[in-house]
């Protein structure tokens, strides 16, 4: 039975502690408290609390599922995603994949949700498997032993605690706590971005089979999404390049502003848009870092890295490093070693996860790339194979895999030849 705080404050020593008590946080700590394990949560917030990335993918179900979470997450009254569509800026285009209709995708559909109620479901949800959950505790200072990791945080109260366990979680978040006090943290070339976004009503949002679909909007060197999150309330962002925003010398709101003003496929949508929420900005969020385990130390969610929102990947790629992470940290707990075999492969398989979609958010900026996937050919079910993919599959079958391999290769090919017909992506 796992053991709760009650029972333990007089200890101060657990079997994991875990840094973060976001969905990659609170899905290691459900899976470790379910295991057996005791374990400790501190999150420097006070939950709920406001927090971007609100379009899930279809494939998060069987992790909710493994959790034992999803009943409490159905019965939510969140949104639910059948389908993503991706539109032109001059909205003259739009690729709609409707996850029901892939031939290699087993999970028909996905919800959008406000990410305060939905963390806070999940972090209440480890509570109840047994693990303990510290609130409004800042993480000040990790150190390194032998056999043990010795973690000194600050309370909401202001007095400092000190905690020991065999191993150690961050799930920090974009804090990059533990990579941060390394240098571990490598930028993608290229990819330095801005992210300014807030939460609107009055948005003319999709209605009828495609109500619940997430927009991504491609604009000629920026993106935009439109989440609809409520009958009235839609998450809307802008997504520009550092450098870019920097060189029109304006306020976050006048940028946003004008880029919703000038792309018709959302100013046709913006009529009676209202603000409901302060705007906020995200700078430089695209980054990994140089290795995903230290001794005694492993890095899950953000804290493995981040990269562009564009695909929706970000709750999927952090619960399930949130669930490998937990899994291995269960085994390692066994031998007490201070890196396992377990821990390099859970790092092995995580980059692979972010490779997958790294490799489409790369090519989604370029000409050649927006050519092909705008003007979608399912001949050999290339389509189905993207489809699988951006509804969540990151174990990829040998049919998907190569149906895939040939899909960018004939992206790449379009850049010499044109193999597909010339058309206007902006």
């Amino acid at each position: 039975m796992p053991a709760t705080e009650a029972t333990t404050s007089a200890a101060e020593h657990w079997d994991a502690i875990i840094i973060g008590g976001g969905p990659a946080g609170s899905t290691a700590a459900s899976t470790l408290a379910m295991a057996g394990r005791r374990v400790l949560v501190l999150e420097k917030a006070k939950f709920p609390r406001f927090h971007i990335g609100e379009s899930l993918l279809p494939y998060n179900r069987k992790i909710f599922d493994d959790l034992g979470v999803w009943e409490k997450i159905a019965g939510a009254g969140f949104t639910k995603k059948r389908a993503a569509q991706f539109v032109m800026g001059n909205g003259s285009r739009a690729n709609r994949l409707d996850f029901s209709k892939g031939s290699f995708t087993e999970y028909p559909e996905a919800v959008q949700v406000e990410r305060a109620k939905f963390d806070d479901i999940l972090l209440h949800h480890s509570r109840e498997k047994g693990a303990a959950v510290r609130e409004e505790s800042t993480v000040i200072e990790h150190r390194v032993e032998a056999d043990r990791v010795v973690i000194k945080y600050r309370a909401v109260d202001g007095s400092e605690h000190e905690v020991t366990a065999p191993y150690l979680i961050d799930a920090s978040g974009l804090t990059n706590f533990t990579a941060n006090r390394e240098s571990l943290r490598e930028y993608y070339p290229g990819h330095k971005k801005i992210a300014i976004f807030s939460h609107f009503s009055g948005i003319d949002m999709p209605t009828g089979e495609e109500e619940g679909d997430i927009l991504i909007v491609r604009r000629e060197k920026s993106w935009c999404w439109l989440i609809p999150l409520a009958p009235d309330k839609t998450s809307v962002g802008l997504v520009i390049d550092a450098g870019d925003f920097k060189a029109l010398g304006k306020k976050p709101q006048e940028v946003f502003d004008e880029a919703m003003a000038d792309t018709p496929a959302i100013s046709k949508r913006f009529g009676n848009a209202r603000i409901s929420e302060e705007m906020h900005v995200v700078a430089d969020f695209s980054y990994k870092n140089e290795t995903l385990v230290s001794p005694r130390v492993i890095r899950v969610g953000d804290s493995s890295g981040f990269i562009d929102p564009m695909f929706s990947s970000g709750v999927l790629l952090a619960m399930t490093s949130g669930q490998q992470g937990a899994r291995v940290i269960h085994e390692a707990l066994e031998t007490r070693k201070p890196l396992t075999a377990g821990m390099k492969r859970y790092e092995k398989d995580n980059r692979k996860r972010i490779a997958i979609y790294w490799e489409f958010i790369d090519n989604f900026y370029k000409f050649h790339f927006a050519q092909i996937f705008f003007q979608p050919y399912n001949r050999w079910g290339l389509v189905c194979s993207i489809n699988a993919v951006l509804a969540g599959r990151t174990t990829l079958s040998f049919a998907v895999w190569w149906r895939l391999r040939v899909f960018f290769f004939l992206a790449w090919l379009n850049k010499h030849i044109p193999v597909a017909k010339r058309i206007k992506v902006s």
